[in-house]
């Protein structure tokens, strides 16, 4: 772990690379650099660079599964995904368009929300608590009511 010359945050940077096993399944060179930074006022970024190595085009996709511990989810509110169409998980991906102001818990959800910019706020009333996300590159956010969701 180091520190950021430029601010307080303390970081730590892991690199990811196909091993020869790897590229019998998928041929293809690349490396995945994480940088996960902490700041003295609790914020985290995580910061993803994807490089092809062999410059032979390809496609890929990830995704951060980032799980909130909050109070009691019927409590729970997001906002920042209005009038987003999204992929249902629990029906066959089946494509919708959020409706409420707000998107709130009644029972279990797995979604994708397609084109999301700008920031998803979660506010937890119980613990009187709100969690900022904020994300630049990543087109899409996923918001699931259960943490065995894969």
């Amino acid at each position: 772990m180091n520190r950021n010359e430029s601010s307080d945050n303390a970081c730590v940077d892991l690199l990811l690379q196909p091993s020869e096993d790897d590229l019998k399944l998928w041929p293809h060179s690349f490396e995945f650099r994480l940088r996960v930074s902490l700041s003295t006022d609790g914020g985290l970024t995580l910061t993803s660079r994807i490089r092809n190595i062999n410059c032979k085009p390809f496609s890929f996709s990830f995704t951060y599964h980032t799980y909130f511990l909050v109070s009691d989810i019927s409590e729970v509110r997001v906002e920042g995904l209005e009038t987003l169409d999204y992929l249902d998980n629990l029906c066959q991906k089946e494509r919708f368009t959020e409706q409420g102001d707000a998107l709130t818990f009644e029972s279990e959800v797995y979604r994708v929300y397609l084109g999301s910019t700008g920031t998803v706020a979660v506010f937890d009333h119980e613990r009187k608590r709100t969690i900022l996300i904020q994300k630049e590159g990543l087109p899409d956010v996923a918001s699931s009511t259960s943490p065995k969701v894969p």
